[in-house]
């Protein structure tokens, strides 16, 4: 996915407990589990 070391690390945990990733980083886009923006997150 071209992630740098920080957003490789959080995908990786994310994807090993299946935990949603919140963040405006629109690098997550990117990859299979996406990502949900903060205000997405707390609707």
């Amino acid at each position: 996915y071209h992630l740098d070391f920080d957003d490789a690390y959080q995908y990786a945990v994310a994807e090993k407990h299946d935990l949603t990733i919140v963040s405006f980083d629109h690098d997550f886009d990117r990859t299979e589990r996406g990502r949900k923006t903060p205000k997405e997150a707390t609707l």
